[in-house]
């Protein structure tokens, strides 16, 4: 069992709080009311947890000489003259996709064809740049 907290204690305790989920990797519960609760988690510790996750586009040689990647896990779909201007579209519109997720959250968890984006979505969002993006893309 995880360690549980009211959000009166977290509030009071927050240092503590941190020093647990932070140095001694003990991730804890934030509870408000009798049914909101929050996970506090390092975000190392999240990213590991999301590494199965795996975001590997298909490239598509086009007749026309342009390349197109196909991410299908998040129905995204993006053509460049070259591999490298694919990838470059591909990471913002992955951008776009994460930053409109989380603003509209309640909408996409409701909805069936976008509720298993989440995990993708927060794996994208812990990203600090695009390099980091580009390298959650497993391109050979």
């Amino acid at each position: 069992m995880l360690t549980e907290l009211s959000i009166t204690e977290a509030r009071r305790n927050i240092s503590s709080l941190y020093d647990k989920v932070f140095n001694a990797f003990q991730p804890g519960i934030i509870n408000r009311k009798s049914s909101e609760q929050v996970l506090a988690l390092r975000a190392d510790l999240q990213k590991m947890i999301l590494s199965n996750f795996s975001l590997q586009p298909k490239i598509i040689s086009e007749a026309d000489h342009s390349v197109t990647l196909a991410l299908d896990q998040l129905e995204i779909y993006v053509n460049g003259s070259t591999l490298e201007q694919a990838v470059k579209a591909l990471i913002d519109d992955l951008k776009f996709y994460a930053q409109d997720y989380v603003k509209r959250s309640q909408l996409f968890l409701n909805a069936p064809n976008r509720r298993s984006h989440f995990p993708y979505v927060l794996r994208v969002r812990l990203c600090d740049n695009d390099d980091e993006i580009r390298d959650l893309l497993e391109l050979e």
